[in-house]
């Protein structure tokens, strides 16, 4: 484990890492980085991360600001209180996760100029689905429509160097049948169907054209609100330094999709070959909530979850690129759990 000095000087070190990212700049690796430093941190247990509080947004506001992660709001849907929906969502054989789907530029590419319509229809091939945040809507061009379908949502969503997003409760009244539950796409970007077994099993990424435009779904099994057991989603942003090394932050969220933390950490390359992950995630006032500390491959990463007692739970996510000739970075979301609920997601091995 590092000094507390020192593993303050590599915090600072990956808060340059996220200046230079921020700045949207190829030769962001020239911007005064060290990284002989993330270089070393790598080859240590846990990244050489300590478990000490930190200031909120780890002290630095506008480095979380200039990453652009997009806001999310709470949204009121008015079938929560359909009587059919409702029994259906009451009844124990019905299977329910929440789903967060999100399409545009992920991540972001401020040098794009085109418009990207992606108004359409998100539809369930049975069951019915609730909407409970909305993500990177802006009142000018995006809306929820008034819900006619327990098994449909209709929207207007227009992106540009951003991504917009819908973070859903999804209801399978018929979990054990051998037609999959599938939820659809159909819209101005295209058609795109998300098996929900598939969901379950890892993140979705489909590549909708080649100017960076993704659709990105992500799931969880939804719990009662009495259930004591931590889990939520992350999505944020990562950067590469240089070839096989680099940083990332992100913005955590319980499972309701509510943010309660942040996260930031490094990746890369060790001598050995090993390609793997650490961070540190705290809460919105900056207590200490645990270590991230895994692996990444091909698009996928697994990692476990560790807090001052020991492991506490799993991670699960995807990263992709961006678009070809922008900045050397990308996008990621995932989903994380306390290890009593953690089943779905796997062991990092």
């Amino acid at each position: 484990m590092m000094t507390r000095r020192l593993a303050s000087s590599l915090s600072l070190a990956l808060a340059l890492s996220f200046t230079a990212a921020a700045c949207v700049r190829d030769d962001a690796g020239d911007a005064g980085l060290d990284e002989g430093q993330i270089t070393s941190a790598i080859e240590l247990d846990n990244g050489g991360l300590d478990t000490a509080d930190e200031a909120p947004e780890f002290g630095d506001e506008a480095l979380f600001t200039a990453a652009s992660l997009e806001a999310d709001a709470a949204a009121t849907d008015a079938l929560d209180a359909d009587p059919e929906l409702r029994a259906m969502r009451e009844r124990p054989d019905v299977a329910a996760r929440r789903v967060l789907v999100a399409w545009g530029q992920l991540p972001p590419d401020r040098s794009r100029d085109a418009i990207k319509t992606w108004s359409g229809d998100l539809a369930l091939s049975r069951g019915g689905m609730l909407v409970r945040r909305t993500v990177g809507f802006e009142e000018r061009t995006d809306a929820v429509a008034a819900r006619t379908s327990r098994a449909s949502v209709s929207f207007t969503s227009v992106t540009k160097p951003f991504a917009d997003g819908l973070l859903l409760s999804v209801y399978d009244p018929d979990p054990a049948s051998a037609e999959p539950l599938v939820l659809g796409y159909d819209g101005a970007a295209g058609s795109y169907r998300l098996d929900l077994a598939d969901l379950a099993a890892g993140p979705i990424v489909i590549d909708v054209d080649a100017d960076g435009n993704k659709l990105i779904a992500v799931s969880l099994q939804e719990r009662p609100a009495t259930d004591p057991c931590a889990h939520g989603f992350m999505r944020g942003r990562w950067h590469a330094l240089r070839m096989g090394l680099g940083a990332y932050l992100g913005v955590v969220s319980d499972g309701a999709g509510a943010p309660i933390g942040h996260v930031r950490g490094m990746w890369g390359v060790r001598r050995s070959g090993e390609q793997v992950m650490f961070g540190k995630f705290i809460s919105r006032d900056g207590a200490f909530t645990g270590l991230i500390a895994g692996h990444y491959r091909d698009g996928e990463f697994v990692a476990r979850w560790i807090n001052r007692g020991g492991d506490a739970g799993r991670i699960h996510g995807a990263y992709r690129q961006g678009a070809d000739g922008g900045p050397v970075g990308g996008g990621f979301v995932a989903r994380w759990a306390e290890t009593t609920c953690a089943q779905e997601l796997p062991l990092d091995r």
